[in-house]
């Protein structure tokens, strides 16, 4: 379980650092690696086991000295606050043609493939999902989004082929 989070958070932490606008089915552009460096929070997702249980996620994207993206996911179990679990991966951009799509590597040799669906720069949000449209996050800077923004955010995901059935909203109420 704690690998699979692991690479959720790097794929999270990767997409966002790799990319700095993207439209519906659009590609993002790189410009500027600093603008998504940070910390996300993890708004709401479809659900997954491997973090099911969890509160407080967040994914921390930074840049290492030979351009690997670096992920630390982090989230905090529900039933036991004591329960920190970690989840660290690399990701990169394996074609440059299309930014948006990244792969992310938690355990050695194996990679999936993620795509940044959606970022809005200006309001600190981003959408992540797969291939598959069977995993999907949704990210901000901030612990909340707001129900406009988010009504408009899951019209993005459903118009890119995910569905908005099942939404698991994580709860953000922790001290930082």
């Amino acid at each position: 379980m704690k690998t699979i989070f692991k690479l959720i958070s790097i794929l999270f932490l990767s997409q966002l650092l790799s990319c700095t606008t993207c439209g519906t089915k659009g590609k993002p552009e790189i410009n500027d690696f600093s603008l998504y460096q940070g910390k996300w929070y993890e708004i709401a997702r479809l659900p997954n086991s491997f973090e099911k249980g969890l509160k407080c996620i967040t994914a921390t994207y930074t840049c290492n000295s030979e351009g690997m993206i670096l992920l630390t996911n982090r989230g905090i179990n529900k039933d036991n606050p004591e329960d920190v679990r970690t989840l660290k991966a690399r990701a990169w951009i394996p074609d440059t043609k299309h930014p948006e799509n990244l792969k992310v590597q938690f355990i050695w040799p194996i990679t999936k493939d993620y795509w940044l669906v959606h970022i809005d720069r200006n309001k600190g949000y981003a959408i992540i999902g797969t291939p598959s449209r069977k995993r999907l996050w949704f990210l901000s800077r901030g612990k909340t989004i707001p129900e406009p923004d988010m009504t408009e955010l899951i019209g993005i995901a459903v118009k890119n082929g995910f569905s908005s059935q099942g939404l698991i909203y994580v709860e953000q109420s922790c001290s930082e």
